[in-house]
């Protein structure tokens, strides 16, 4: 990988593809797709240093455009839909644009760029993990049934639509005898559900990170054993709701009542190791 700028990198295939790409004067669509992966990724850019988060860099590999942040955990359902539907958005409107144009002066290039972003968002929208539409997907379910259900429920979704699409692909194989790139793309959304693995608990990172914010005036109370490690309790608590705890002793009598805070703090001072 090659570092150009701070937050701009680009790996040496790229160039050599790109090269390639001039010499031998590949279809116009090529380009026009990689242009709409870079606004899409820009979008996603802009939309994470609007809700506050920090970007380490956007990297320019063979087939595609990465943006990497230094941080995606956001407390707000509303600031992490924001950040994953900004890219998909780019793309409606560039292709919106784009028809628009279209209808006055009819330049293939611009035709192509319309297929790609058309075809980008379509394809970024579709209910499955890592894309923009599963992960948002996820986000809506998880304030629901919290953020291990709906990883689980997310995971079953996203088996069924690499299967789906992985059917649409042979089916596109058999008849143009050439055209593999819907079994790839089905194969990249199967292969996360074998490599996707979180570093930590989501709900409870967010609930240490973000409890300050949450609305105290919606309370939810619930009975622990005087012998559950403070953890164990912690990992219980409502991403939605601020938790008061009563603690009891074998005989069901109460011997103490913790607020979140009184818990979350004593996990901080006593330095938890999270991952």
């Amino acid at each position: 990988m090659i570092k150009i700028t701070k937050h701009l990198r680009v790996h040496i295939l790229t160039i050599a593809m790109f090269s390639v790409c001039v010499i031998f004067r590949y279809p116009i669509i090529f380009y026009m797709t990689y242009a709409a992966m870079i606004m899409h990724e820009a979008a996603h850019c802009a939309a994470a240093v609007c809700i506050g988060l920090k970007i380490d860099y956007m990297a320019f590999l063979p087939f595609g455009v990465n943006l990497r942040l230094k941080n995606k955990m956001v407390y707000s359902a509303a600031d992490e839909i924001i950040l994953y539907i900004s890219g998909p958005a780019s793309n409606v409107l560039l292709a919106l644009i784009t028809a628009f144009i279209c209808k006055h002066w009819n330049y293939e290039i611009l035709r192509m760029f319309y297929i790609s972003n058309a075809v980008l968002f379509l394809m970024n929208m579709l209910p499955a993990i890592p894309l923009d539409g599963g992960i948002i997907i996820r986000r809506l379910v998880a304030g629901k049934i919290g953020y291990r259900s709906a990883a689980r429920v997310m995971r079953y979704i996203t088996a069924v639509t690499a299967a789906l699409l992985a059917a649409a692909g042979a089916a596109a194989l058999i008849s143009t005898r050439f055209n593999f790139s819907l079994m790839m793309f089905a194969m990249m959304i199967a292969g996360n559900l074998f490599t996707e693995k979180e570093k930590y608990d989501v709900d409870f990172v967010r609930g240490l990170m973000f409890h300050k914010k949450k609305n105290r005036r919606k309370i939810r109370h619930f009975i622990a054993d005087n012998t559950s490690d403070y953890r164990s309790i912690a990992e219980k608590f409502d991403t939605n709701a601020y938790s008061i705890v009563y603690l009891t002793d074998n005989d069901g009598k109460i011997t103490d009542i913790l607020t979140e805070d009184n818990i979350i703090n004593h996990l901080i001072d006593s330095n938890i190791t999270i991952s």
